[in-house]
């Protein structure tokens, strides 16, 4: 059976085009349960830096240059400081640990900044029970914990195509054996 175009064409890609789609994705789904907590400026701009950094990794295009990163860094706190008068606190905080994983996509060069983008997404999705422990925020929080662990392995995967089916499979595993110490916790 033939792959659907999207499918081939994301084939045809070089492994760290296609990985750094792997950890845009998951950075996304880390996004997805901030939502209802983040204001609306804060949840645009991050889907926005993240669609853009999925753009780069599909065109193989080079990362943006250093200033425009610090640019929209500065951006970003300003911004963050003037809605909440502060940058520290829950929600300024958990506001812009978010905007910063975003932004951290931005410049994923090796292996090393791809763990730091792992590590923010972790420490984010423990942020969103600060506002909502719900039952669909927990299955939101388990369904990002699942691509990031997914992610996380395929980082330390040797040089090769490794299926996105088996990444999956292998984290869902890992869930399920960390599952017990989860609802002790």
């Amino acid at each position: 059976m033939p792959f659907p175009p999207l499918l081939t064409a994301l084939h045809t890609l070089p492994r760290s085009a296609r990985d750094s789609l792997l950890v845009v994705l998951a950075a996304a789904l880390v996004l997805l349960p901030q939502l209802p907590h983040l204001p609306l400026w804060a949840s645009a701009i991050t889907a926005g830096l993240l669609l853009w950094r999925a753009l780069l990794a599909w065109r193989v295009e080079p990362l943006p240059k250093t200033w425009l990163k610090a640019l929209i860094l500065l951006f970003v706190v300003a911004l963050t400081a003037t809605q909440f008068k502060t940058i520290f606190g829950p929600a300024a905080g958990a506001a812009l640990i978010v905007q910063l994983l975003a932004l951290k996509t931005l410049e994923m060069h090796a292996r090393r900044d791809a763990m730091v983008v792992f590590f923010l997404g972790f420490f984010s999705l423990i942020t969103v029970f600060i506002e909502s422990q719900s039952l669909v925020t927990t299955a939101l929080v388990l369904l990002a914990l699942w691509w990031l662990l997914a992610a996380l392995i395929n980082a330390h995967r040797p040089v090769g195509q490794p299926r996105c089916r088996e990444l999956l499979r292998h984290a869902a595993s890992l869930l399920l054996w960390g599952l017990p110490l989860m609802v002790v916790l």
